[in-house]
């Protein structure tokens, strides 16, 4: 029979290889996404059940708590509403994020497989933005998905290539210089996708992201040089925006203009913005009405067909699945009960990041601002769209914050037991 030692070293081979393939694949493959979480959650079956289940700090414990109470109010809502089994497919996959992130936590996957996994699924994203734009002529890029759900995660592997950057150094690769190559290389494709998809919500994310980076990066050492970056990067994207006519910016810019002055002055709904505040106005004037469950999927229909026919609301929101809004959307299928644990997903990973952006490693740092910058991207993508009731964004998100989250928590391990050996 094999050692402990040489099974833990296939288990970290098989996890690196999964992880690796969950992003790869991610946006260039028709549901890629599912490969590597489905061999995650297979691995996490087979480890758990040979081996005791870790010991867990206490942000893990409300972290993992925060999943189990989303789908917990899930299943609450599934009594009091009769939705059907369907309503529950969804929250089934909070649930699922626990075993895989009990696995991780103790075995995490190899980091480089993972920056390496998130440089080839950026190549993936940008090929199908070039392929949607010259192969088939489309105006905007939808991915193999949504253009909303693409932009959003083009934009992350983007963000993560760039965090990528600073961990491809010396201490950490044999050949920094290449590794550099490939992420920026990476950053260009996923930044292009993203901008070709003409995702607003994800861009107003990256001002926030821009000040995670800073403060995980700058210090007195580095302030100048790290200022001048910065500096060279704004000047570079503001020339950039002014100089390049009809840039994908500047066109969601005007058409945002466009559909906010038209719903304000004329009330028309009919624009992708203003369809999306008369959603939004539906949300709020119905919410109030059932606050701590919400309301069933046919009574709501039935709600906004009277509220039409009264000339309450707009005809065009009969015509939209959802509201755009992923927190008013909770509301409004599982009120308070549901909204809870979606913010806590968001807030306390947040906060438990942001505790190591000064911290003394530059790995936990590195990884830190990867961590809070995802938080940052999908909790402002969330006004937006409904990131978390969408399998590919769904599984990027939990599948991302997990693998940050572990290979954190690794380095830190890592570090206090180095520094334990010193004082033997």
């Amino acid at each position: 029979m094999p050692s402990s030692e040489t099974k833990r070293k296939q288990y970290v081979l098989f996890i690196s290889i999964s992880v690796f393939l969950f992003y790869a694949i991610n946006q260039s493959v028709p549901s890629g996404y599912s490969l590597g979480a489905t061999l995650l959650l297979l691995c996490s079956a087979v480890y758990l059940v040979q081996n005791p289940l870790p010991a867990l700090t206490t942000e893990e414990k409300i972290s993992i708590g925060a999943l189990a109470a989303f789908f917990l109010a899930a299943v609450l809502n599934f009594f009091v509403h009769d939705n059907g089994l369907p309503a529950l497919d969804l929250p089934s996959r909070f649930l699922l994020a626990i075993p895989i992130f009990l696995l991780l936590i103790q075995v995490p996957p190899r980091q480089s497989w993972f920056w390496a996994g998130a440089a080839v699924g950026s190549y993936g994203a940008g090929g199908v933005a070039l392929w949607q734009i010259y192969g088939l002529g489309l105006d905007d890029v939808d991915g193999l998905t949504n253009g909303v759900r693409y932009g959003g995660i083009s934009t992350m592997l983007a963000i993560l290539c760039a965090a990528g950057l600073l961990w491809a150094r010396r201490d950490n690769v044999a050949h920094p210089w290449l590794w550099r190559a490939v992420l920026v290389a990476g950053m260009i494709s996923a930044g292009y996708g993203s901008l070709m998809s003409g995702t607003r919500g994800a861009w107003i994310s990256l001002p926030l992201v821009f000040v995670l980076f800073c403060l995980g990066t700058f210090n007195r050492g580095n302030l100048y040089r790290a200022c001048m970056v910065a500096l060279v990067t704004l000047l570079a994207a503001g020339v950039w925006y002014v100089t390049v006519p009809n840039n994908p910016l500047r066109v969601g810019y005007n058409q945002a203009v466009q559909d906010i002055s038209g719903y304000m002055e004329d009330g028309n709904a009919l624009g992708s913005i203003s369809g999306r505040f008369e959603l939004w106005r539906a949300a709020l004037l119905n919410i109030p009405e059932k606050p701590i469950f919400g309301w069933n999927n046919s009574d709501y229909r039935a709600r906004l067909e009277q509220q039409v026919a009264n000339k309450q609301l707009d005809p065009h929101v009969l015509n939209l699945a959802h509201t755009h809004n992923l927190y008013l959307e909770t509301m409004l299928r599982q009120g308070v009960v549901g909204l809870l644990p979606v913010l806590a997903l968001f807030i306390f990973p947040f906060v438990f990041f942001c505790r190591r952006l000064r911290a003394p490693d530059s790995n936990v740092r590195i990884l830190a601002i990867a961590g809070t910058s995802l938080l940052a991207v999908f909790g402002m993508l969330g006004a937006s769209h409904v990131v978390l009731y969408r399998n590919d964004t769904l599984l990027f998100f939990f599948i991302t914050l997990i693998v940050l989250w572990c290979c954190m928590r690794a380095q830190e391990r890592q570090v206090s037991a180095a520094a334990s050996s010193l004082f033997r």
